[in-house]
């Protein structure tokens, strides 16, 4: 159960999910009560594995967003940096000349 993969832990669900339905199945074909089959303990070790599957899918669903939206504030980042460095270049290639000028009354 130790897997991390997504696909494995929900095939590991749908099995759990077919373990629980065939011995509640068992359990009412035996005739017993709702009060009996919720004390089941095999039925309450499955119960656990499932919740745990599904918080195991949960987490693993939750991390993967995690990484996707650190990917896209990165990915932003790095655009709007970029946008800086075009206009500092355009500034400084527009400013240049002007220093030139001013470097040339002075040497006058």
């Amino acid at each position: 159960m130790g897997s991390q993969d997504k696909e494995t832990r929900q095939l590991q669900e749908e099995q759990i999910a077919a373990q629980i339905e065939k011995r509640t199945t068992l359990l009412t074909s035996q005739e017993k009560t709702g009060d009996e089959i919720t004390k089941d303990p095999q039925l309450k070790k499955l119960r656990g594995d499932l919740r745990r599957t599904r918080a195991a899918i949960a987490s693993i669903e939750k991390r993967t967003k995690t990484v996707e939206d650190a990917r896209q504030q990165k990915i932003a980042k790095d655009e709007k940096r970029a946008a800086a460095r075009t206009k500092k270049k355009k500034n400084k290639d527009e400013g240049a000349p002007a220093v030139t000028k001013k470097k040339k009354k002075k040497e006058k």
